[in-house]
């Protein structure tokens, strides 16, 4: 390393650790580096006081003696559990220059392709900062645009190309106290030292700008495919005290931005810090903490039979509950937990808690109990058995008879939810089916409902869209779409649903229009079904 007569003097390069201290140990100066890792306790600190707070020296090195000696020397230590070098260098007779050649987050595995540490050095690093680092970290995570369409299309080879090429442009815009990390096979995350931190803007165009010297190029047998363009989202990394971001949030937030860049064109930097919602990502790691510690719920939302008043079903509706107690409506969550494929998970613990709670005393009469379920859920087949087992295992599913009969738990789906082929819907959802599990068409009238899905799937309710029924009271075309409804509803022996009811003159008017049952605020809004605990269970009619 060459040291100049700047850096003797404390330096103008803030990224070198580096101290000038008399030959007795007295610090003189230090670079800013220097003062944040090893603050000072007082004026007359000495080095050894000042490094002994985080560096252990390994056995049989003196760094008092090195320092006395005069000659250039190097000594080694550990700082949070990494091998640290110390190299001293007499000046003159009464000054030492003592330089740590620190790596703080040391490449403990390569990345073969880039040359880069990889997303487990990262993360290494990512955790130490999270824990017990600092404030004023901030990440950036790096993100290809139309990578996967260029491995389709020109093949792997170029894609890889481009990898390499961009990490060398990458790290040539950025400065060199800014780590590079290959995180996943079309990103790479950075770590910005707090001395940069408010750089990170500008950072982040100059990677934007290098990528453009990037061609995804295939070679003569293909056209090519223009410029590299890159979509940059950076965010505050540290403890949470030191962050307004939660530390189990804030990879989450990072994600968020870059999702944020690509959603308004591709090609531009966001900062995580600034977005205004909670993000698809951070509301994910919400639902998945929720669901891991069982703070996924149903409320249930009575529906009555609209000629006599009776409460003849309910529907289980999900809520995230805080773990600050606040209820959380699926509104809120249900669109992140689709686009994160998450809402299988979610649909399972509803029906889970609908078996468990379809209790009541002897004399109740039974009741059906629409629960939602998601496109997502009928593409795992192993969870449908494993609903099938559960309600086995807690009810009696065998009527008088001795014979398998229809089931009050009853699988609500919208049209958008199936499967794009009906057929494939349908095989998938044939063994809850064969099981005696009915069917409802969610949201009918909405513009996403088919009448195919009514010729190609057994349903046995139809549940009228909540816009239509709320609208009847003012609207005449609204009265006869809803009139139509029920009179082909009618011919096909569905059981109808009006959903949405708020007030006792729309109720009438469905009434009056021969509609079965209806659900809203007027009858009743939802409430939380604690589970009850397995001693306390009851069985006493079918699911």
């Amino acid at each position: 390393m060459q040291l100049d007569n700047a850096t003797a003097e404390g330096g103008t390069n803030s990224g070198i650790v580096v101290f000038l201290c008399t030959a007795a140990g007295r610090v003189l100066s230090a670079t800013p580096r220097a003062d944040e890792l090893f603050p000072a306790d007082g004026e007359q600190t000495t080095l050894r006081e000042r490094l002994e707070t985080r560096l252990r020296m390994s056995p049989g090195t003196s760094l008092g003696t090195a320092l006395i000696d005069g000659e250039e020397t190097s000594l080694t230590g550990l700082m949070d559990n990494r091998e640290i070098t110390l190299r001293i260098t007499p000046l003159d007779d009464h000054q030492r220059l003592v330089v740590l050649l620190e790596n703080l987050c040391p490449p403990t595995s390569i990345d073969s392709l880039t040359g880069l540490p990889d997303r487990s050095a990262m993360l290494e690093c990512i955790r130490d900062i999270q824990s017990d680092g600092g404030g004023g970290h901030r990440l950036m995570l790096v993100d290809i645009d139309r990578l996967k369409t260029v491995n389709d299309y020109l093949g792997y080879h170029i894609g890889d190309r481009v990898i390499r090429d961009l990490a060398g442009a990458m790290q040539e815009a950025v400065p060199e106290d800014v780590m590079a990390a290959r995180w996943s096979g079309h990103e790479f995350m950075l770590l910005v030292p707090p001395r940069q931190a408010e750089h990170s803007q500008q950072i982040a165009e100059r990677i934007r700008a290098s990528a453009a010297n990037v061609r995804f190029n295939g070679g003569d047998d293909a056209p090519p495919l223009g410029s590299v363009t890159v979509s940059i989202g950076h965010g505050a990394l540290g403890p949470g005290e030191t962050s307004r971001t939660q530390p189990r949030d804030q990879l989450s937030a990072l994600n968020a931005a870059v999702y944020e860049a690509k959603r308004t064109g591709r090609d531009r930097v966001v900062n995580a810090d600034r977005l205004q919602q909670p993000s698809v990502y951070t509301t994910g790691g919400a639902l998945d903490r929720a669901i891991h510690e069982g703070r996924i719920v149903a409320a249930s939302q009575p529906i009555v039979d609209l000629k006599t008043g009776h409460i003849v079903a309910d529907e289980a509706l999900a809520r995230m509950i805080t773990p600050e107690g606040d209820i959380i409506p699926a509104g809120l969550f249900i669109d992140a937990a689709s686009r994160l494929q998450m809402a299988h998970r979610i649909d399972f613990e509803i029906i889970n808690q609908t078996i468990n709670n379809c209790v009541a005393s002897i004399d109740h009469r039974p009741m059906a109990h629409f629960v939602n379920i998601s496109g997502d859920f009928l593409q795992h087949p192993e969870l449908m058995e494993q609903v099938i087992t559960n309600a086995q295992a807690a009810c009696d599913c065998i009527d008088e008879t001795g014979n398998p009969g229809a089931k009050p738990l009853v699988l609500e789906m919208t049209e958008r939810e199936v499967l794009e082929d009906t057929s494939d819907a349908f095989s998938a959802l044939k063994p809850l089916i064969d099981f005696g599990l009915r069917l409802a068409l969610d949201d009918f009238g909405s513009g996403y409902s088919s009448y195919r899905y009514l010729l190609d799937m057994p349903f046995t309710f139809l549940k009228i869209e909540g816009a239509l029924v709320q609208n009847m009271s003012d609207s005449v075309r609204a009265q006869k779409i809803v009139r139509h409804i029920q009179s082909m509803a009618k011919d096909m022996g569905l059981i109808t649903v009006a959903e949405f009811i708020g007030d006792e003159r729309t109720a009438d008017m469905l009434r009056e229009m021969g509609l079965d049952w209806g659900q809203g605020f007027h009858f009743g809004r939802p409430e939380v079904v604690r589970p009850l605990k397995s001693e306390n269970r009851v069985t006493i009619h079918d699911i």
